[in-house]
C-alpha cells in the first residue's frame, strides 16, 4: 500500500503533538463561543437586555475572526500555504479588515440604542429577561476562563503568530465578560427601573467602547499592512547595526526596504562589492551579513542583491 505521505503536496508536512493542542485549545473555544452565543443573543431579544444584545455582536464578529484564525493554523502546521509567497499575513488582514468594518458598523447601532434607552424611548427587559441574562452572562464568563486557560497552557514561545494572538484577544475578552456579568448581575437584582436602565445602557456602552477600541486597532494594522507600509524605524536600525558590523566588506549600500506580512518582516538589500572579489567570496560575505541581520531582525526574511564596481 502506498503510504499516506506520498498523497500530501511537496510543501505539506505533518502536525505536531504541540501543534495538534493548540489546535484543539482553539476549537474548544470556538465551540463554546458558539453555544454560548446562542444563548446570549437568545436572552438578549427575549429578555429586553441591550448589554446582551450588544455582547452577542461583539462576540460574534470575535468569533468569525477566530474561526479565520483557526482554519489560518491548520494550513500552517500542515505547510499549506506556499501558495502564498509572502506568507499568510495579507490573507489575515483582508479576513481582519471586514470584520473590523463590520465591528465599527455594530457599535455605532448599539451605542443608539443605549442612548434611546437612557432618554426613555427604549422599554427596559423584563425581570425574568434580566435574570437569564445575567445566568449566561456567568456562564460566558466562566467559558472564556476556561478556554483562556487551555489556550495558555498550550501556547509556547514558538507557537504561531495565530496562537499567541488569539491568546491575547482571550484574556482581553474574559476582563470583558467580567464587566458584563456585573453590569447584568445590577440590572437584574435592583428593582429601581432607572438603575436598571443605567445599568443596562452602561453595560452596553461599555461593549460598544470594547468593540471601537478593537475595530480601530484591528483596521489600523489591517491597512498598514495592505498597502505594504514600511517595517519601521527599528527594522532600519537593525539593518544599520548589521551593515557596520561588516563595514568592511562591501563598498557601500545602495538601498533598503522593507515591510511586514503578519509576523514575518520581509527585508531587501541592495548592497555593492569590489569587482576584484570572486563569486564565491561575494557569497560568503553576503552569507555572513544575513546571518547578522536574522540575528537582529526577529522573522526575518532577507534578501540581499549584489551589485560590483566598475572595473
Amino acid at each position: 500500500m502506498t503510504p499516506a505521505s506520498e498523497f500530501l503536496s511537496p510543501s505539506a508536512r505533518r502536525i505536531t503533538p504541540q501543534e495538534r493542542v493548540e489546535e484543539r485549545a482553539l476549537f474548544f473555544a470556538i465551540v463554546a463561543d458558539a453555544l454560548i452565543l446562542i444563548a446570549m443573543g437568545l436572552s438578549g431579544i427575549y429578555g429586553g437586555s441591550l448589554t446582551m444584545v450588544a455582547e452577542t455582536i461583539r462576540g460574534t464578529l470575535m468569533a468569525l475572526i477566530e474561526v479565520f484564525a483557526y482554519a489560518l493554523m491548520r494550513r500552517i502546521h500542515r505547510g499549506m500555504q506556499s501558495d502564498l509567497e509572502f506568507g499568510i499575513g495579507k490573507l489575515e488582514q483582508v479576513g481582519n479588515l471586514a470584520v473590523g468594518i463590520g465591528m465599527l458598523a455594530s457599535a455605532a447601532w448599539i451605542a443608539s440604542k443605549a442612548v434611546a434607552m437612557i432618554a426613555g424611548e427604549r422599554a427596559l427587559g423584563t425581570p425574568i429577561g434580566l435574570a437569564f441574562a445575567a445566568v449566561f452572562g456567568a456562564v460566558n464568563t466562566l467559558i472564556n476562563l476556561l478556554a483562556w486557560d487551555g489556550m495558555r497552557r498550550a501556547a509556547r514561545a514558538e507557537s504561531s503568530l495565530v496562537m499567541l494572538v488569539q491568546l491575547d484577544s482571550r484574556m482581553i475578552k474574559l476582563v470583558s465578560s467580567f464587566v458584563v456579568l456585573l453590569a447584568m448581575t445590577i440590572a437584574a437584582v435592583v428593582t429601581d427601573e432607572v438603575v436598571t436602565a443605567w445599568a443596562d445602557a452602561l453595560g452596553s456602552l461599555f461593549v460598544t467602547g470594547f468593540i471601537v477600541i478593537n475595530a480601530l486597532r484591528t483596521v489600523q494594522t489591517s491597512v498598514f499592512d495592505l498597502l505594504d507600509r514600511s517595517a519601521g524605524a527599528p527594522v532600519r536600525a537593525s539593518v544599520g547595526r548589521a551593515l557596520a558590523a561588516h563595514a568592511g566588506e562591501f563598498v557601500r549600500r545602495e538601498r533598503m526596504r522593507s515591510r511586514r506580512s503578519g509576523r514575518t518582516v520581509f527585508v531587501e538589500v541592495a548592497l555593492t562589492f569590489d569587482s576584484g572579489l570572486t563569486m564565491a567570496e561575494v557569497n560568503r560575505r553576503i552569507e555572513d551579513i544575513r546571518a547578522t541581520m536574522l540575528r537582529e531582525i526577529e522573522h526575518g526574511d532577507i534578501l540581499i542583491v549584489a551589485s560590483s564596481t566598475p572595473p
